[in-house]
């Protein structure tokens, strides 16, 4: 039985992939283990049961992966086990929310400048591009996505002609570029990760993930087996492992920066969009900015770390986007006048924020992250609270967010208040979330509600002058 179920997901090499669903598909393989990359376009013939683990994130999502099973009208079983989440345990109180609610509608940033410039070369395969006619369906964008695509010698034109008439044709080396495309991801640059001993691919990491799952020392999870990181080729973006029977895992140490574009202004000037709105929530573009400086190697069950190394890796940055709100001077003073950790308060908020922003737009765990505190920087910490987009040119859910923001910060609110955990840390079902980057140290939930109170306070102060 163990011979017959495998892993599966989106970082596999494509020979791999099809070889699971060649199995699953024959029925030599009865069970996947799998990400939501099998959840649509890709046929593995009839499947008896979906076991889904935790709320994938949106409505649409989950029916969409309990509708792998019971096709060709055979019976079948769906099976939804909550997590500890707060989502999850909100639609196990009100399952009528999660069963007669409508699906949700689906938001696409057609701008995000990767995305524009991949879509760009496929469509100047099928036909030439035009910056006087074709602007009206790429957007503002069009017109520095061509240079860029023209410079990295994908595009050509007969500079002969005006610039605005210019046709642009497809030159680039690829036949047919959609091949090398991802649909699951928008970044290109990819590291491989190699088994020394059968010299065979086993993944391809997304250069943004890379430094999170390899690195020298890093262990490594594939196929159910447990490998050992020798060595990392930055040059080759080549990561060397070999099987280990190992009692312990890693986990990275490392901080993120998120520089924003006019993230030091205090409260705006009073214009009709603020007004529109109704909050002083900003949306900005940003710099990401990741530094890993060590990983620690933790005993297996325990979770005891028994070791902390270094590590000399390099920075990695994008830009994205942004949304975040002010935190008044005062409330910091009035949070730390009762002997609360501000930083720690700031950083459950974030998290409370982000674990309600599911229930009004469509979101996954790998979509946005809010600013999460390293417990060993001593840093300044900006007085506000930021959540951002993790993609490279941003998804444009933090410029959805911005005009809901009030409401995000009354449900997380709600949410804090409501739950019944007594300690200052919280729990899964308030501030703890599986995808914070610092593992969920330095939170405080009292001082969050505090925070977010003060915050919502002083929203209705600055638009009460409007009334």
């Amino acid at each position: 039985m163990v011979n017959s179920i495998c892993a599966y997901r989106a970082g596999y090499i494509a020979e791999d992939r099809r070889t699971i669903e060649s199995g699953f598909f024959s029925g030599t393989i009865c069970g996947v283990a799998a990400t939501n990359a099998l959840e649509l376009g890709i046929d593995v013939g009839h499947v008896d049961v979906t076991l889904h683990l935790g709320f994938p994130g949106s409505i649409a999502s989950l029916w969409q992966q309990a509708g792998r099973s019971g096709r060709r009208e055979k019976p079948s079983l769906a099976i939804y086990v909550a997590f500890e989440g707060p989502l999850d345990q909100y639609f196990m109180k009100f399952p009528q929310k999660l069963f007669k609610s409508p699906i949700e509608c689906c938001h696409v940033s057609a701008q995000n400048k990767k995305v524009l410039e991949q879509h760009l070369v496929c469509a100047a395969v099928e036909h030439p591009l035009s910056l006087l006619y074709d602007g009206k369906y790429f957007g503002p964008g069009l017109e520095n996505a061509v240079m860029t695509l023209k410079n990295r010698g994908y595009l050509t034109a007969d500079v002969s002609c005006d610039p605005s008439a210019r046709i642009w044709r497809y030159i680039g080396n690829e036949k047919i570029p959609s091949h090398n495309i991802s649909i699951r991801a928008i970044e290109t640059e990819k590291y491989k990760l190699i088994d020394q001993k059968t010299h065979q691919v086993l993944e391809e990491i997304e250069e943004g993930r890379a430094f999170f799952q390899v690195y020298d020392g890093a262990v490594y999870m594939h196929q159910g087996k447990t490998y050992l990181v020798n060595e990392l080729d930055l040059s080759s973006k080549i990561a060397f492992c070999q099987v280990a029977d190992l009692k312990y895992y890693t986990k990275t140490r490392d901080y993120t920066d998120v520089h924003v574009i006019g993230g030091a202004i205090a409260y705006p000037a009073r214009i009709s969009n603020i007004k529109i709105s109704r909050t002083t929530a900003q949306a900005n573009n940003c710099k990401v900015t990741t530094t890993w400086f060590g990983f620690f190697r933790v005993w297996r069950g325990s979770n005891q770390i028994f070791d902390a190394v270094d590590l000399l890796l390099p920075e990695y940055s994008y830009e994205s986007q942004a949304v975040w709100i002010r935190v008044p001077q005062s409330v910091k003073e009035a949070v730390e006048m009762k002997k609360l950790p501000f930083r720690a308060g700031l950083h459950a908020a974030g998290h409370a924020i982000l674990n309600v922003v599911p229930i009004y737009i469509i979101c996954n765990l790998s979509d946005l992250a809010s600013e999460c505190v390293n417990p060993h920087d001593t840093r300044y910490v900006p007085e506000r609270i930021l959540l951002y987009d993790q993609h490279p040119g941003g998804t444009g859910m933090s410029a959805q967010i911005q005009p809901l923001f009030t409401e995000l910060l009354t449900a997380a609110l709600e949410l804090l208040t409501s739950c019944c955990c007594r300690v200052d840390t919280g729990c899964p079902n308030c501030v703890q979330s599986l995808a914070c980057s610092e593992y969920n140290e330095v939170l405080h939930k009292e001082a969050a509600i505090m925070i977010i109170k003060a915050v919502l306070d002083a929203e209705k102060s600055y638009f009460s002058e409007f009334s």
